[in-house]
């Protein structure tokens, strides 16, 4: 018997390295982690649902990774690339019992929880928009949007994983970051409020300026632009004006420009049965700093039709007010996003969730991924 067994043991390898090629091989278990952040990096967040944040090569449009999110999430960049953080809410029998706002902090690399700062106040819920939970330009603070039942932005210290302040905003709505230090929102009145907060973390008084726009006949797109960086900001209209700022604890707004009078066309009205072409969609702009150009979608339709998809894609110099290119696109879209580098790549989310990528000069589509995209897009740098 000793001898059978010491032959078995000699077989037992030899047997393993003569199974045929086809036999299933025991899994190896590993650990995969995501390369560092590169410029052609895009984050789509499916608004309806809480599949969460897709993570996925610019390139290729291939999934590289999913953050989990709850359904109605907000999600914001670490500028530095270190972490992912997620606004969301959560109750503890599904859809009813106690309600938990928090933000869930994940590692870039591996896509670990680290762990889930929680919110004293509501957070708004509504479908994915930047500005409901945006980020300063050091990464150090983030801004919440509130509305429990009145409007308000919560300050919250990511180095410290807590509130450190929650500012009341009657009348005004979403966070817009101006450098390491302050936001602006918003309002029904036509005014931009603007709020300092200091190296602790706590908010200064609320500052508003004179009224700039109509919200009443001609609402600004909550979906406008802002450099955190620098404070430029671009904010874009429902008939197409566009008003350039500069935010900061001194705000400045310079007289708007028509997208439409930047094409040569008659500038769009108000008039609820007058066709213009006019901009809309779920995520409508992109800004490409490094070029300075404005990526809008655009659609025929009357006023307020601003939730229509864009048809086409008009390229504008933000500091000529020229209009450079018009692309008519493959499928019509309803956001837009463009990669921050020298060789950027323009991406659409299409009304069938989709997502198509294009040369930002020429126009003509590059790849189209069938995965769905959801209603808003983050890329590195912006």
């Amino acid at each position: 018997m000793k001898i059978l067994a010491v032959l078995l043991c000699a077989l037992i390898p030899a047997l393993a390295r003569a199974q045929p090629a086809g036999v299933p091989q025991a899994e190896q278990l590993d650990v995969a982690t995501l390369k560092p952040q590169y410029p052609h990096r895009l984050f789509t967040l499916n608004t309806d649902s809480n599949v969460g944040v897709k993570i996925l090569n610019g390139d290729t449009l291939q999934i590289e990774g999913l953050v989990p999110a709850a359904t109605n999430s907000e999600f914001a960049l670490d500028p530095a690339g270190r972490y992912f953080y997620v606004c969301e809410s959560i109750w503890t029998l599904g859809n009813r019992g106690t309600r938990q706002d928090m933000i869930s902090v994940y590692d870039s690399r591996t896509l670990n929880l680290l762990d889930e700062i929680n919110l004293p106040t509501g957070r708004v819920i509504q479908d994915a928009m930047v500005h409901d939970c945006d980020i300063s330009a050091d990464g150090r603070y983030l801004y919440v949007y509130n509305m429990q039942p009145a409007s308000s932005v919560t300050v919250v210290d990511l180095e410290q994983r807590k509130a450190t302040a929650t500012v009341e905003l009657p009348g005004c709505a979403l966070a817009f970051p101006w450098g390491d230090h302050g936001f602006s929102a918003l309002c029904g009145d036509g005014s931009l409020a603007t709020v300092p907060v200091s190296a602790s973390g706590r908010a200064g008084a609320v500052m508003h300026s004179a009224r700039f726009f109509h919200a009443d006949s001609d609402p600004i797109f909550a979906q406008s632009l802002v450099d955190r960086g620098t404070g430029r900001a671009f904010f874009l209209s429902y008939t197409g004006l566009i008003y350039p700022a500069r935010l900061g604890e001194h705000p400045a707004i310079e007289k708007p420009w028509s997208l439409q009078a930047a094409a040569g066309l008659p500038v769009a009205g108000t008039g609820r049965h007058e066709l213009a072409w006019r901009p809309g969609g779920a995520s409508m702009i992109a800004w490409h700093k490094p070029s300075n150009r404005l990526y809008v979608l655009m659609h025929v339709g009357t006023h307020f039709t601003e939730h229509l998809p864009g048809t086409e894609l008009w390229v504008v110099d933000s500091g000529s007010h020229q209009l450079l290119k018009r692309f008519q696109l493959t499928q019509p879209a309803n956001a837009v996003a463009i990669s921050q580098d020298e060789q950027p790549v323009l991406y659409t989310l299409t009304s069938d969730g989709s997502i198509i990528s294009y040369d930002p000069d020429t126009g003509q589509q590059r790849v189209r991924g069938e995965t769905r995209g959801g209603g808003v897009a983050w890329v590195p740098g912006f």
